[in-house]
């Protein structure tokens, strides 16, 4: 299992002066740190793991999520089980996600059950650009987390902005 941080300071609890460096920059996260170290120690029980990587872990108020990439489709059973364990142990809602460069298709793994009817993306004059997402408003009762963590959550994973609108 590969994770942002290396395999030492996963095991000891203890960061090494890289890992420490790049938690400093911001480039990883104390909840990086933390399902690190729960998966390195749930690798032994659940062999599966080996060929996951662990991209990124977003912690918001309700609900954790965890991009992993790896592995085959099989597994997806198997990462619905850890998610179920580690929700139960940090009395949190884990999601676990896979990671993908469809907006779409990663916010639909976010807000499941509610359903996503399309995304667009609008090109600004500076060169850049935001995704516009549609859902029925008729789902907005069913999604895990609001609006705005769900917008907040897709900007930390991807670094792209977004905007869902209900329809």
């Amino acid at each position: 299992m590969k994770t942002p941080i290396c395999y030492f300071c996963a095991k000891s609890g203890v960061l090494c002066p890289r890992c420490q460096e790049k938690l400093d920059k911001g480039e990883i996260t104390d909840a990086d740190v933390e399902v690190s170290k729960w998966f390195i120690d749930s690798e032994l029980k659940n062999p599966g793991l080996k060929d996951h990587v662990i991209h990124r872990t977003v912690k918001l108020p309700r609900m954790m999520i965890i991009m992993v990439s790896g592995g085959s489709g099989a597994n997806r059973a198997l990462l619905s089980k850890i998610s179920k364990q580690l929700s139960d142990e940090k009395r949190i809602n884990v999601r676990i996600i896979e990671k993908t460069s469809s907006i779409k298709r990663l916010l639909e793994q976010i807000v499941t059950p509610a359903r996503v009817m399309g995304a667009n993306t609008v090109w600004l004059p500076d060169g850049s650009w935001e995704s516009t997402i549609r859902m029925p408003r008729a789902d907005m009762r069913k999604m895990p987390l609001d609006a705005s963590s769900a917008e907040e959550a897709i900007r930390i994973l991807t670094g792209e902005v977004i905007h869902i609108i209900f329809e």
